[in-house]
Parts: structure tokens; C-alpha cells; sequence
């Protein structure tokens, strides 16, 4: 293994906020779920704010798998038609879609806030914790910030660098 190579392996990275809060909720989520599973059918006693909770981490922890994704430029998109285009036409058509990308973006969290906020004004609370859901809905425009500012970073990284031919997008 050359020194570049042991440098830049996967195992060498460091991981960045959103690798950990998405590991810990997931961590979260098996544990109240595995908890749950024991406490009903080892002692027939149920916790019902251990699925809300659950459900709620597991929420947030998708929120934080697409930032993960946007970040290492995996996300979902159709790329076929990459395939068809020299370098610099990928270059174009991914810049054109992650624009129009941070476009939706900037609609979601336009309207996350003020549904957000609309939350503070009219509480609208869970049965099941009391909490207010506010909390829990805020990961919306949170999330698609977050995901904006990775697209935009990727975005910035693909002109400066130029384009990884070898994308997985485009099938190794």
C-alpha cells in the first residue's frame, strides 16, 4: 500500500458531524427498539413513548443520511444521459441540476420555516411524550440547509477539481 493510498483510506477519514449524529440516532433507535422488544415479550410491559421516541430518531437520522449522501455527491439521480456527454457536458448538466437542486431547496426551507414557526404559535403537542412537535418537524428546513450547504460545497469541489470519471453515478 502506497502512502497516498493508506493516506486517503476510507478507515483513515475522519467522519464528519453528520456521519455521527446519524450513527447515534440510529444507535438510539435499535436500542429503544431492542428495549421495547425485551420489556413487551420478556416481561409483558410495554413503553409507548419508546416507539415515539424511536420513530422521531429514525426521522431525524434519515435527515442525516441525505446530508451524508449530498456530501459524497451519492445521492439519487438519473445518470444516463452522463454517460453520453464529454467531460465538461457532465460538468455543465450536473452543475445545472444541483442548481435547480438548491432551488427546491431553498422552497422547502422557505416554507419549513414558516410552518416551523407556525408550530411555536399554535403548539401542537404529542400524546403519547408531550412534547411539542415542533421539535421534531424542525429537522425539515434544518435538514435541507444542511443538505444546501453540502450541494454547494460538492458543487464548488467538482469546478475546482474537475469531474471523478470513475463516479459511481456513472457505473465504475
Amino acid at each position: 500500500m502506497t502512502r497516498h493510498t493508506q493516506k486517503n483510506s476510507p478507515s483513515r477519514q475522519r467522519r464528519t458531524p453528520e456521519q455521527w449524529a446519524g450513527a447515534i440516532l440510529l444507535g438510539i433507535v435499535v436500542i429503544f427498539l431492542g428495549f421495547q422488544v425485551i420489556a413487551r415479550f420478556g416481561f409483558g410491559r410495554s413503553f409507548s413513548w419508546l416507539e415515539e421516541v424511536s420513530r422521531f430518531a429514525f426521522v431525524w437520522a434519515v435527515y442525516f443520511g441525505f446530508i451524508v449522501a449530498a456530501e459524497a455527491d451519492r445521492h439519487i439521480r438519473v445518470a444516463l444521459h452522463l454517460q453520453l456527454l464529454p467531460p465538461k457536458g457532465r460538468l455543465m448538466m450536473l452543475t445545472l441540476a444541483d442548481t435547480l437542486w438548491l432551488a427546491f431547496n431553498a422552497v422547502v426551507i422557505w416554507h419549513g420555516y414558516h410552518f416551523t414557526v407556525s408550530m411555536f404559535e399554535f403548539p401542537y403537542i404529542s400524546q403519547t411524550t408531550g412534547i411539542n412537535l415542533v421539535w421534531v418537524q424542525m429537522i425539515v428546513p434544518l435538514g435541507f440547509i444542511f443538505i444546501s450547504i453540502r450541494v454547494f460545497q460538492v458543487m464548488i469541489a467538482r469546478w475546482r477539481d474537475g469531474f471523478d470519471l470513475r463516479d459511481a453515478r456513472l457505473g465504475d
